[in-house]
Parts: structure tokens; C-alpha cells; sequence
């Protein structure tokens, strides 16, 4: 099951997702997934939390 998760983030940060978004062709709300999950297999949290 899916869940959602609301996100504070700085004028500044928003504004680079919005652009950044844009150039990709994504929804601001997907890049910013991908960017939290991609942090986290970074981090080896991922990994670590499907062992």
C-alpha cells in the first residue's frame, strides 16, 4: 500500500525542483521521490532494510 508524505522544503530548493522538473519532464513530486530514495540506497539504508 502506498503512502504519502508531506515535505518542507526552502523557497530556493523548490524553486530548483519546479525547473529541474520541468527540464525532465516529471511532476516536481516524482523528482523529489526519486531524489529521496536514490539518497537513501546511497546511504545503504535501503539495503540494509530489506535484509
Amino acid at each position: 500500500m502506498n503512502k504519502q508524505i508531506r515535505i518542507t522544503v526552502s523557497r530556493e530548493i523548490d524553486r530548483l525542483l519546479n525547473e529541474v522538473a520541468k527540464k525532465l519532464g516529471k511532476k516536481k513530486s516524482m523528482l523529489a521521490r526519486e531524489l529521496m530514495e536514490q539518497k537513501m540506497y546511497d546511504l545503504q539504508i535501503i539495503q540494509r532494510g530489506l535484509k
